[in-house]
């Protein structure tokens, strides 16, 4: 029963994903082509629709809760998360915590991702054309990349929350192994729960948001799994999903945040310290008592999370049937996957060049950079060879 459980539910998932983006999202590459600041609004409001789906189908359907404690996220501020990297399905918990978190439950979270994650079918094609930062570990690149969103997002008077992995990768033993000869050699303590964070990325969003304006707070988020710890999308598709999910959030005022970079980096190293005396306290003691806080708000799924399970698997459903039941929707659906194929595979993905034609058509003459920057597009000289970072 745990695989017919966990693979019904990574089926509706994944699927849901893929079709929703070829019917719902790829229409609005229309809208891209027109207005920019039309596209990231419409854009923004249907992924924070969806994203109450993947929330249902954890707690409704698979009994997992999901439990708060600390600080709530104001989804108006412009800020960045930071958040401890336990396994690799943190990331899919996190959805569901964000919208219980955020008051309203409509939060404006863009992820800082690996560059591999935008060539997944479905999954990297939506977070493409929702405007998330990925990155290719390649600092040079990586800071033009973010730098360049960053800036856009200012342009636009949005506000997002950033959020941002410190620890570059998520806990095993392999990863504990090498941050902790990296902590002997530089004379830190060895950590047992979390990784000695990776702070050049962190110091560079902080730095550049404050330069730019843009940044309210950063709210510190820990997560851990008091019993059932899944590790990776195996354990999900044995249904190996935990009981309880536990997220304790800080928010820290810009206001309080050094401005220099090794403040920010020893800053950044003082959160990851309070993490590992947190969790080493939160697993010192029995599973049905672990708790990161004595405060711990148990929030009950709300009516709109069962409405978005009963309509978002219909619209599966319905686009499932156009697709292998009508000759327009198949050949639409193949047009549609091989346009996105082709970008993800060819381009730096949607997402930049959605800021390329904002650069090009909606910002007035002086605010575009001369040089090195054409019509939107940064160009790096490499001897006398001209090379184009972003298509």
């Amino acid at each position: 029963m745990g695989y017919v459980k966990g693979i019904s539910f990574v089926l509706l998932w994944y699927i849901g994903i893929i079709w929703s983006v070829i019917y719902i999202y790829a229409p609005f590459l229309i809208i891209l082509l027109i207005s920019r600041k039309w596209f990231r609004k419409a854009t923004d409001i249907i992924l924070s629709c969806w994203e109450m789906y993947p929330a249902s189908l954890l707690e409704l359907m698979m009994g997992c809760r999901i439990c708060l404690s600390g600080d709530d996220i104001n989804p108006d501020e412009s800020a960045i998360i930071i958040l401890n990297h336990r396994n690799r399905l943190d990331w899919f918990f996190l959805w569901a915590a964000l919208l219980h978190a955020s008051k309203p439950p409509a939060h404006r979270c863009k992820f800082v991702l690996k560059s591999d994650v935008r060539w997944i079918p479905g999954i990297g094609w939506g977070l493409q054309m929702a405007g998330f930062l990925f990155i290719h570990r390649n600092w040079e690149k990586d800071q033009e990349l973010l730098k360049r969103s960053l800036d856009y997002f200012k342009d636009l008077k949005e506000n997002y929350q950033i959020l941002i992995f410190p620890e570059g990768t998520n806990l095993s033993a392999s990863t504990k192994k090498k941050s902790n000869a990296f902590a002997e050699k530089a004379g830190l303590p060895a950590y047992d729960y979390v990784l000695h964070p990776r702070t050049t990325g962190f110091r560079f969003l902080v730095q550049q948001m404050q330069k730019n304006s843009q940044l309210n707070a950063v709210y510190d988020l820990t997560v851990a799994y008091p019993i059932t710890l899944p590790v990776n999308e195996t354990d999900i598709l044995k249904g190996k999903i935990p009981e309880e999910v536990h997220f304790n959030i800080c928010r820290h005022g810009v206001e309080t945040l050094p401005k220099d970079e090794e403040g920010i980096k020893t800053w950044c190293e003082q959160r990851w310290a309070e993490k590992e005396a947190s969790l080493k306290k939160f697993y010192s003691i029995k599973p049905d008592d672990r708790r990161l806080s004595s405060r711990v708000r148990y929030d009950r799924p709300w009516n709109a999370m069962y409405l978005a399970l009963v309509s978002w698997t219909a619209v599966t459903v319905f686009t499932l049937y156009l697709t292998f039941c009508t000759t327009w929707g198949f050949y639409y659906t193949c047009f549609s996957i091989l346009g996105f194929v082709l970008v993800s595979y060819f381009t730096y993905g949607i997402q930049n060049f959605e800021i390329d034609l904002f650069r090009k058509y909606d910002c007035p003459p002086e605010s575009v950079s001369m040089g090195k920057e054409q019509n939107g597009y940064q160009i790096r000289e490499n001897g006398n060879k001209k090379e184009n970072l972003f298509v």
